[in-house]
C-alpha cells in the first residue's frame, strides 16, 4: 500500500542534529562490538579510553569525562578492577581521593582496541572520500551510511559481530529476527546439528 507524503515533509537527514545523532549511534554500535569482542562493555571501554590518556583520575573526573555520574563511574571502575584492567592508588595531596589508572593488562587492551579503531577510522575516511562538496551534513550523512553498512540492516554483518562477543549477559541490542536465525544456524553448524 502506498501512502501519500505530506508536502510539508522534509527528510530528517537534511538536518545536522539528526544526522550527527545517527552517526553517533553507528559509531557507538561499532565501538560496542569492538569492546565486547575483547571482553568489556562499551561503558567499560569508554573509561579505559579516558584512562588511556595516561593520567590517573578520580571517580568524579572519570564521570565527567565519560558523561555519567561519579557513582556510575565508580561502579564501572569497580568492574574493571575485578577484571584486572585498572588499579586504585592514592592521591598525592588528598587522602580521601582514590585515583584509578590502567594496569599493564589494561594498557595492552587499550592499545589493541585503539589500533582497531584507527584502522576502522582509516577505512571510513577512505570510504567517505574527499569529493563531497562543502556540506557538513552531507559528509556526516555519507559517513553514517558507510557505518550503517556494517550493522543497520546488514544481517550478515550483525550476526558476525554478535558471534565475536565474549560478553553476552548485557547486550544493548537485540539482533533482528533474520540475524538471530542466522546466529542459530551458525550455532547448529558449529555443534554439528542438522538444520531445523
Amino acid at each position: 500500500m502506498d501512502l501519500d507524503r505530506d508536502p510539508r515533509g522534509e527528510p530528517a537527514t537534511d538536518r545536522l542534529n539528526y544526522t550527527a545523532y545517527r552517526l553517533g549511534r553507528a559509531l557507538d554500535r561499532f565501538t560496542e562490538n569492538l569492546s565486547l569482542s575483547h571482553g568489556v562493555t562499551l561503558s567499560q571501554f569508554l573509561v579505559l579510553q579516558v584512562l588511556g590518556e595516561g593520567l590517573p583520575l578520580s571517580n568524579a573526573q572519570l564521570g565527567r569525562r565519560t558523561f555519567v555520574s561519579s557513582q556510575a563511574a565508580h561502579l564501572v571502575a569497580n568492574e574493571l578492577l575485578e577484571l584486572g584492567l585498572v588499579r586504585r592508588g592514592s592521591h598525592p595531596t588528598n587522602r580521601r581521593i582514590r585515583l584509578v589508572q590502567l594496569t599493564k593488562t589494561g594498557w595492552d587492551l587499550v592499545q589493541t582496541c585503539t589500533q582497531e579503531l584507527r584502522d576502522h577510522q582509516r577505512r571510513l575516511t577512505e570510504a567517505v572520500g574527499e569529493d563531497l562538496g562543502n556540506s557538513i551534513v552531507a559528509v556526516l550523512d555519507h559517513a553514517a551510511r558507510e557505518l550503517a553498512g556494517g550493522y543497520f540492516g546488514d544481517d550478515e554483518a550483525e550476526a558476525e559481530a554478535v558471534t565475536r562477543r565474549q560478553l553476552t549477559s548485557r547486550p544493548r541490542h537485540v539482533p533482528s529476527r533474520l540475524a538471530a536465525s542466522r546466529l542459530k544456524a551458525l550455532d547448529r553448524e558449529a555443534n554439528g546439528t542438522p538444520p531445523a
